[in-house]
Order: C-alpha cells, then sequence, then structure tokens
C-alpha cells in the first residue's frame, strides 16, 4: 500500500500547527529541503536545511539533518527555541544529527500506525510517500 501527501498539505498542516513559515523542497528519494524564510526587517532570506529519512521502526523516524557550514549549530538552537510549540517527546536529539521523531505520540498520526506497518518513506517530486502494509 502506498499514501501520499503533497508537500503543499504538510507545509500548510505545520505553518496551522507552529505558526512558523515552512515550506519543503524535494532534493533526492530520501531527503527534503525544508525551507524557514527569516524576516531581517529590511529584507526576507530563505535558509534551509536538508532532512534524510534514515530508517522508520514502528512509529519511531530517524533523519540526519545538514545544513551546511554553521547552520547545523543553528537548527540545535532552533529546535530548543522550538520545544514550546513542538509536543513534548515529538523530538529526540540524538548525536551525529540525527532526529528521532517519535509520530505515535500525535494524536492524529497514531490510528494509521495502529492499523499500517509503515515500511518507508520516499520524496516524490510534489509529494512526501508512505509505503506500508495494512496489519
Amino acid at each position: 500500500m502506498k499514501a501520499s501527501i503533497s508537500y503543499q498539505e504538510l507545509q500548510r498542516i505545520v505553518t496551522e500547527n507552529t505558526n512558523q513559515p515552512i515550506s519543503f523542497e524535494p532534493v533526492d528519494d530520501k531527503t527534503v529541503k525544508v525551507m524557514y524564510e527569516l524576516n531581517l526587517g529590511i529584507m526576507k532570506k530563505k535558509v534551509g536545511i536538508d532532512l534524510k529519512v534514515l530508517d522508520i521502526v514502528g512509529s519511531d523516524l530517524r533523519m540526519k539533518y545538514s545544513g551546511g557550514f554553521g547552520m547545523d549549530g543553528l537548527v540545535g538552537m532552533a529546535l530548543n527555541m522550538a520545544k514550546n510549540k513542538i509536543p513534548e517527546g515529538l523530538l529526540e536529539e540524538q548525536p551525529d544529527h540525527v532526529l528521532l521523531v517519535h509520530l505515535g505520540i500525535l494524536e492524529k498520526v497514531k490510528p494509521v500506525f495502529d492499523r499500517i506497518e509503515v515500511k518507508d518513506i520516499n520524496m516524490l517530486a510534489e509529494a512526501l510517500e508512505v509505503v506500508g502494509n495494512f496489519k
């Protein structure tokens, strides 16, 4: 079974829940660039980091982030600043710029993992694709 969610819909969901102007751009079949628009007063600048799907086990998604010189440290600071906007227990920082996302704690997502064994996540040109089997 395959299901997909468009980057536009994902952007809408994230923006509604965090009040942050975030967008997504596919990089390759396992990587998506997450873009954030900084308002610097006299100008706006988009900054981005790459999120690469490493694996998914149960409802836990492991991703590695990279943003290039200087950006990796900013990601850690941004995660600390956003902790009050992210559900408690959702993100776990691990060594080497790896994030463990505990998707099963999200009430709207938990029923999906109760019915489907997710095998893989792929980045398509217009959408994020979830591959799995019904339990």
